[in-house]
């Protein structure tokens, strides 16, 4: 038995307009199908229902944009990334935009294990919302329109922001720890 090399692509994409309105599950379904239908040489998971290895970073709940997300898809063959970044964007659907891809060793952490904290950009009517917001994390800057807050990652959940999203654009830029390339 031949054991094939394995490697990963990190790609970072933005998820913003109409397709932040898509879930979680149904994007990773879409990312899917548009690598396949570049014929990314995929690592396939062992079992009886084998699917191609991939892993998203934190879960972008739907309506809140994402402007620095990541994805690490894991292949039997190195590609060129270039190739990967152009393509893949021409097939996305509007509003998704993957902005960097590069190889990165398997020893390095997870995407889980590198995100430990996130930016969040609230504009439109915050000033109802704004002592409320302010409780959720670190503020950054804050103006009549706009506020911006850092959570740690480990210690948010969404659910504090239910009742804000009908009201604000909720954007979401996560801080990747270091193992990311400029």
């Amino acid at each position: 038995m031949v054991l094939q090399p394995v490697y990963r692509l990190r790609l970072f994409y933005q998820k913003t307009g109409i397709s932040a309105a898509i879930s979680q599950l149904n994007f990773a379904r879409i990312f899917e199908r548009t690598l396949r239908r570049l014929d990314f040489p995929f690592k396939f998971t062992e079992g009886f229902h084998p699917r191609p290895r991939i892993s998203f970073g934190p879960s972008l709940p739907v309506n809140i944009s994402g402007l620095n997300e990541a994805v690490d898809v894991y292949a039997v063959k190195l590609i060129e990334e270039n190739k990967v970044l152009t393509e893949a964007n021409r097939l996305l659907p509007e509003g998704t935009h993957i902005h960097r891809a590069y190889w990165i060793p398997l020893h390095l952490p997870s995407l889980h294990q590198s995100a430990s904290s996130a930016t969040y950009i609230f504009t439109g009517d915050v000033s109802n919302w704004k002592e409320k917001i302010l409780r959720l994390g670190t503020p950054v800057s804050c103006s009549t329109n706009r506020l911006e807050l850092t959570v740690h990652l480990a210690e948010f959940s969404h659910k504090s922001l239910r009742e804000i999203l009908p009201v604000c654009h909720v954007e979401r830029y996560i801080h990747w720890n270091g193992y990311e390339k400029e």
